[in-house]
This record gives structure tokens, C-alpha cells and sequence, in this order.
């Protein structure tokens, strides 16, 4: 693995949005589709050495839904088995246990959400789109966590 550092962006305009959400769950989210685009980066650069690895994240609210996008420049998305990338215990990854998708998909689906894996929009790597519901009532009490960008 290689010890170069590569970009990490967040794009700008960030919306202010909010969404009611266990944001322990919602982290860890994140912190899954983060470290597989890290891990695919990784790997792209182990082939390619001299590659700038890159990953972007974008914050934007759509149609009453908070929009998180992950793009990365990694090695991509596999052209067999795709579809199955979210279901438990299935991997690409020599040392991967096939969890992280699948926990992501659940947590987001416990929130009324939904992930979605695709291609990347530039060149090669892929795109994790996490959608959830936008807050649209006040904090009840009792209520999850409220978690604003």
C-alpha cells in the first residue's frame, strides 16, 4: 500500500439541510463508503504508481432529500456481480469481509433512504450515492438525533 498521500475534497457549495437520524449509524455509514473508496484508490495505485489518487464528496439537498455523494478514481466497480455488492458476505477484496456495503445499505434503509453504487461521473472509479429523507417536522421528544450539514 502505498504511503503517498492523495486529495480528499469536500465540494463547495455545501446546502445547510438537516435530517432526523441516528448519527452514531449515519457516521458509520460514511465512514464504510469513505474507507472503500480509499481502499479502491489504494489498489488503482498500487498498478499505477505515479496515479493521483483522489476522492470527492458532495452535500446537496434534492426533491426533500439529503443527497451524499462519494467519488472516487479507484479501481471501479466490478462488471460481474455488481447488483450483489450490497448483500452480506460478498466481496471483491482479498482480505474484505463483504460487511460494509451491506451495513450501509441497512442503516440507510432504516432511515428511509437508499444507496446506490455506479460508475464514476470522470474517468475511471466509482460513485456511492447515499439518499436520505430531508427533516421536515420539529424534534419530538424521544426522536433520533437530529443531524445537520
Amino acid at each position: 500500500m502505498s504511503t503517498d498521500p492523495f486529495d480528499v475534497e469536500l465540494e463547495d457549495p455545501i446546502p445547510q439541510v438537516a435530517l432526523f437520524a441516528d448519527s452514531r449509524m449515519i457516521g458509520q455509514a460514511l465512514t464504510n463508503v469513505l474507507k472503500n473508496a480509499a481502499e479502491a484508490v489504494e489498489a488503482r495505485r498500487a498498478r499505477t504508481p505515479k496515479l493521483k489518487g483522489k476522492i470527492t464528496a458532495r452535500l446537496v439537498a434534492e426533491d426533500g432529500r439529503v443527497v451524499i455523494e462519494v467519488e472516487d478514481n479507484g479501481i471501479g466497480l466490478p462488471a460481474k456481480d455488481r447488483d450483489r455488492l450490497t448483500e452480506p458476505y460478498v466481496t471483491t477484496r482479498e482480505k474484505g469481509t463483504g460487511l460494509g456495503l451491506a451495513i450501509v445499505k441497512r442503516i440507510l434503509e432504516d432511515h428511509g433512504g437508499e444507496l446506490e453504487l455506479t460508475d464514476a461521473r470522470s474517468g475511471q472509479g466509482a460513485l456511492a450515492i447515499l439518499r436520505l429523507p430531508m427533516a421536515s417536522a420539529p424534534r419530538v421528544e424521544g426522536a433520533a438525533d437530529a443531524v445537520s450539514a
